[in-house]
């Protein structure tokens, strides 16, 4: 389980100042990403009065936007590594997750801020109409229900409502959202695709790769290689473009994730690479299986240090200390 507390960089890294202000800058970003899963759970909360909420959500968005924008790998890392742990507020946490990746999405494409800023909002709420069935399910032991069948069956229809109750009026945005589950319409064309088919469909594909490698009470996250095999290939097993452009944003094994490597140490991606299977981990257990106090950094472009394989956190089992973590600096 992942340490909730990341108040305190108890043993500064090693190898200069450079370094060590880095990690401490790192260290700050953990902790500003607990603070804004919790205002965003708070945020997303729909029971006040409509001007309130939509004004509470957008500035919790914005804020949003500038965390991931001033270090995407942190924002990943700590998006996953919530999404593997926890079980307590799900929707929030899940739609979070959603909002970040779609938001880096839009920046590795060029779409226009107004795109941009539709997908993310979209994604953030697109279950907002079903924000209490959804935190249920995560939990339950038992197969869903037919009420809860019907709710997620109506959940696109019933947001779309509640965010214009809100006062919300971006169309682009309320279309997203209508469409998530299904980008297009029965009957519909789709060559080329509109912008809300276009932005729904990877909006789609966003889901189920988050949905994959989030826990449930009754399984754990997928690995890495599982969700990018059901979000992004195709029957042939090749990336089709909605996966191609979401493999870009995470590589093969997005920050967060648990790899074992080919000397046999295990460890956590912490930052995406130069090429989508070649990220910089930190060593968190070692050959022998013991854990490391102090993660070293390891480059997987090197042979020795290359990723043999993706693990699930049930393969690992370990209580991270986030800031330690991502403070990783180089060892031998």
């Amino acid at each position: 389980m992942p340490s909730d507390s990341a108040s305190e960089l108890a043993s500064p890294p090693t190898g200069g100042s450079a370094q060590r202000a880095e990690a401490n800058t790192r260290a700050a970003r953990v902790d500003e990403w607990l603070a804004l899963q919790r205002s965003f759970a708070f945020a997303l909360a729909s029971e006040d009065a409509a001007p309130v909420w939509l004004e509470r959500f957008t500035k919790t968005a914005a804020r949003i936007r500038e965390l991931t924008a001033q270090d995407a790998d942190i924002a990943l890392y700590m998006m996953l590594q919530s999404a593997t742990h926890d079980l307590e507020q799900y929707s929030a946490r899940h739609a979070l997750f959603c909002g970040v990746v779609a938001d880096l999405c839009a920046v590795q494409e060029g779409w226009s801020d107004d795109e941009a800023a539709a997908l993310r909002h979209a994604a953030l709420t697109m279950n907002i109409g079903m924000r209490a069935v959804q935190d249920e399910m995560a939990r339950q032991a038992g197969p869903l229900t037919d009420a809860q069948r019907v709710l997620i069956e109506n959940h696109p229809k019933a947001g779309v409502e509640l965010l214009q109750a809100a006062g919300v009026a971006d169309p682009l945005w309320l279309e997203i959202v209508r469409r998530h589950h299904q980008p297009v319409d029965d009957g519909e064309a789709s060559d080329p695709p509109s912008a809300p088919q276009r932005l729904a469909q990877l909006l789609h594909r966003i889901d189920v790769f988050t949905a994959k490698l989030s826990r449930r009470r009754t399984r754990p996250g997928s690995t890495a290689t599982v969700a990018a095999r059901d979000a992004c290939l195709d029957a042939s097993g090749l990336p089709d473009p909605t996966g191609a452009t979401l493999l870009r944003v995470l590589g093969l094994y997005p920050p967060g994730s648990f790899v074992r490597l080919a000397n046999g140490e295990i460890g956590i991606v912490i930052r995406r690479g130069e090429k989508a299977h070649t990220p910089q981990v930190a060593c968190v257990r070692s050959i022998d299986g013991s854990l490391v106090a102090n993660p070293v950094l390891r480059e997987t472009a090197r042979a020795g240090h290359a990723i043999q394989r993706s693990l699930s956190p049930n393969d690992v089992r370990t209580r991270l200390d986030h800031v330690k973590v991502v403070g990783a600096t180089i060892g031998s």
